[in-house]
């Protein structure tokens, strides 16, 4: 660590340092350099050099694995929202930090990175009006396939201009955005009187992060560009005009299971890692042997994460799991 001439921190405005001076792209090969600023009081810490939001439709179309789509894998993860005691499996395995799972019936909502827009096929099970909008032009072979309301871009683009919403969610989207002031200023807008906006990014107060240190895997850069702790990102909404109902840590048990192969692997700036890119990014078949090595993995897999679920689910209590989950509401002293 050493220190530097940076900007101010987005969310106290006091002198931000070089935290780390050189990291790279771990998960997807993506070439390139960066360091992380790390702010002398709040604990932000932010991706330089900056992305602007006219780099990322080419980032995400490039390097995000949604180039090859398994339709029938996505139709059978949407099922699941409807099974018995749904809602307790997403506690233990710690999939309970999206924001979406907090609609009711009938509601209407606005889901922001939509991504493969397992969300929306969710939300629709069970009876939510959705919309939403998504950065990687891969998305709309999804959208057009299922009839959903996608809109290919982003918020600034006012799309659904004629539409406001009861629940505004950003599920591990916010820590993308290269201004996220100008983001939380622009839902204000579109947000329906007693409405809420439910976020869920990564906690670099987490104590994965304190024990992985520059191998954590939620640095994930330069995806990410802001990286939150509890602290920081109240600060943050409060500045930008909301107030923090509630926010809470969630760790999925697979992040865990992804941090421990991810961490024995020999890093290579340009170079994508096998755990993040294996599936999908073969041109040919694979082989037998191939074929039941990750059947194997797999199976080692989720008997790694029910054995972690414990751990996790203490950590979450203690308020040092790997996710957080923040429910906002517009400031009760707003004009």
């Amino acid at each position: 660590m050493s220190g530097g001439q940076h900007q101010q921190c987005i969310a106290c405005g006091s002198k931000m340092r070089t935290f780390i001076e050189r990291i790279s792209d771990d998960r997807y090969g993506c070439p390139g350099v960066y360091s992380i600023d790390r702010c002398v009081s709040c604990g932000h810490m932010s991706t330089t050099p900056r992305l602007t939001e006219e780099d990322l439709p080419a980032l995400y179309s490039n390097y995000y694995p949604r180039r090859e789509i398994d339709f029938d894998a996505l139709e059978r993860e949407a099922a699941l929202v409807e099974k018995p005691l749904a809602g307790f499996r997403r506690w233990m395995a710690g999939t309970d930090n999206q924001g979406h799972y907090l609609a009711k019936p009938g509601q209407k909502v606005l889901d922001i990175g939509c991504g493969s827009c397992l969300s929306l096929l969710e939300m629709r099970k069970l009876g939510v009006e959705c919309w939403g909008i998504e950065a990687d032009p891969n998305v709309r072979t999804i959208a057009e396939k299922y009839a959903l309301r996608v809109h290919i871009g982003n918020i600034y683009d006012v799309p659904f201009a004629d539409q406001k919403f009861d629940l505004i969610v950003l599920n591990q989207v916010i820590e993308h955005v290269p201004d996220p002031l100008a983001m939380l200023a622009a839902l204000k807008a579109r947000l329906n009187q007693d409405g809420r906006v439910v976020l869920a990014f990564p906690n670099t107060g987490s104590f994965h992060r304190k024990l992985w240190k520059l191998r954590w895997i939620n640095w994930h850069i330069p995806y990410h560009q802001n990286h939150f702790n509890r602290t920081s990102f109240a600060l943050l909404a409060r500045k930008s005009g909301y107030d923090v109902e509630r926010i809470r840590t969630i760790t999925p048990n697979l992040w865990s299971v992804l941090q421990i192969r991810t961490s024995q692997e020999q890093r290579q700036e340009g170079k994508a890692s096998n755990t993040w890119s294996e599936s999908g990014s073969s041109q040919t078949p694979p082989s037998f042997v191939r074929k039941l090595r990750n059947a194997a993995a797999s199976r080692s897999a989720r008997l790694a994460g029910v054995m972690m679920g414990f751990v996790n689910r203490t950590l979450d209590v203690m308020g040092q799991g790997d996710s957080l989950l923040v429910e906002l509401r517009l400031s009760a002293s707003r004009n």
